[in-house]
């Protein structure tokens, strides 16, 4: 059977970008530990629908429905690394075939293709896209919304159309508050079309009915605005931060250079030889869509920091999706394919594939330590108290699964994470006699209990595991030791 040119644009190539995606990632998928925010995702996810509804009310800083999906999906495959990271792999593989369809659709089929490449090769999307958290949905959905609204525009009488690009909406602000930064484009980009004001109105109609069915997350996105307002663990970010977070979505800076001087060239050409071409409205909303809420955010994170490149990551669906259509735009057939591949491979020669000065932890390798030195008379001291999570997954799963009696069957197995020392001293003091397996993740004020184990207990053996783990071991000192360790010392003349 011949096929058709047609059904080769329109069902293989977008399969055949859906299978490099998820297939070339998902050989990595386990390679990396479960870190960072993915064990708190994880556990969580193991609770039932109501609760992590209310963890939403809990000062949780996101919305619900990753985790609910993951929930689901956890149900069905388990908490094992390939299966909580399998979920959003899809996500991220998803976005491929929107990203193919806005270039095919609104531009042409290599537009399509160049975006696709972009999105396939960027670090970025490679570590987020097997990460067990919301950003691989973000994306998908920032995707399909700018489908779906492009799609509206050119037939808003489609009602489908309309619920369509409405869903996508109720999937971008119910993964992440930051979803409202789209929506919100829409409704700026709505005003291109004000003078058709039926299409104008469609458009507006879907924003409203957006807002709508966000009622019941309206008072707690309120409260969380409120509570980042105060302050949170993101930095704000220098004035460099804005070129040099571009540069990470594109690998390198060379990439970006290239880019940059491509658009530069081939707008010199055209106005040299004055074969000026009209710029579309697609073309217009594209920038606009990675533009303005990129720059808002860099603005914003001044007062409120959220400048960083999880939270942002989602404006790089236009911003790879411009750089296509510009490039399609200014350059025809030969120059077209030349500067497009040479933009493909040098994201490719910069992409970092499980680099270790990217979000690298060593979670497993620390555990697997602090194991082999615990016997039946020892306590693990944890600090942070929330690397709780992260150590227990790979120190031991049965407990991690424990998502309703978590804290007591942690105290049943002698682990004990803390907030402060002063928590540190008061488990300490009740087992004397126990070799302290003090675990610390990251931060930079836990010498104050390092100090206290080293004055009060014996330090046999200590560790570190990039990028942020330190394992300490002590015994008690022995009751001589003991004794002349707490003998008032005569001053030195």
């Amino acid at each position: 059977m011949k096929i058709t040119k047609q059904a080769f644009t329109a069902y293989l190539i977008p399969l055949i970008l859906f299978l490099i995606a998820f297939i070339w990632k998902l050989v990595f998928i386990e390679t990396r530990n479960i870190c960072i925010d993915e064990p708190f995702t994880i556990f969580h996810a193991q609770q039932s629908a109501l609760d992590i509804i209310k963890l939403s009310t809990q000062n949780e800083p996101n919305p619900p429905l990753f985790m609910l999906l993951e929930h689901f999906w956890i149900d069905l495959f388990g908490i094992s690394s390939l299966s909580v990271r399998m979920l959003p792999l899809l996500f991220n593989a998803l976005t491929v075939i929107y990203i193919f369809f806005i270039g095919k659709k609104f531009f042409n089929p290599w537009c399509g293709i160049f975006a696709s490449g972009i999105f396939i090769l960027s670090t970025n999307h490679f570590y987020f896209g097997l990460e067990a958290r919301t950003y691989s949905l973000l994306s998908l959905a920032t995707a399909a919304s700018l489908f779906y609204f492009l799609s509206l525009i050119q037939n808003y009488n489609n009602k489908k159309l309309l619920a369509a690009l409405v869903i996508a909406n109720f999937v971008l602000t119910y993964c992440h508050f930051f979803g409202w930064f789209v929506v919100f484009v829409q409704f700026a980009t709505s005003f291109i079309y004000i003078k058709d004001r039926k299409l104008f109105k469609m458009l507006l109609l879907s924003i409203i009915i957006t807002g709508v069915s966000f009622s019941p997350m309206a008072i707690i996105f309120i409260k969380q605005f409120f509570i980042s307002s105060h302050g949170t663990w993101v930095q704000p970010p220098s004035n460099s931060e804005y070129l040099s977070q571009l540069y990470w979505f594109l690998n390198a800076k060379r990439v970006f250079i290239f880019i940059l001087i491509s658009i530069l060239a081939g707008s010199i050409f055209m106005i040299g030889t004055k074969n000026y071409k009209k710029i579309s409205n697609e073309l217009l909303i594209l920038f606009l869509w990675w533009f303005i809420p990129y720059t808002i955010m860099f603005l914003i994170s001044s007062k409120i920091p959220m400048f960083i490149n999880r939270y942002i990551l989602f404006n790089s669906i236009g911003l790879y999706l411009f750089i296509a259509a510009i490039i399609t735009f200014l350059y025809k057939k030969t120059y077209l394919y030349i500067i497009s591949t040479i933009i493909l491979v040098l994201m490719l020669l910069n992409i970092q594939i499980n680099s270790k000065e990217f979000f690298y932890r060593e979670v497993k390798n620390s555990a697997d330590f602090v194991k082999r030195n615990a016997n039946s008379n020892s306590i693990v001291i944890i600090y942070p108290h929330w690397a709780a999570w992260g150590f227990v997954y790979y120190y031991n799963n049965e407990i991690f699964k424990n998502a309703y009696d978590f804290d007591s069957v942690l105290k049943k197995n002698n682990i004990f994470p803390v907030w402060n020392i002063d928590y540190a001293k008061d488990y300490i003091s009740k087992n004397q006699d126990k070799r302290i397996l003090y675990y610390q993740d990251g931060s930079t004020d836990y010498k104050a209990i390092v100090n206290y184990l080293d004055s009060t207990y014996r330090r046999v053996d200590s560790a570190f595991y990039p990028q942020c783990f330190n394992v300490f071991i002590y015994d008690p000192l022995s009751k001589d030791t003991s004794q002349s360790a707490t003998r008032p010392q005569p001053k030195k003349e």
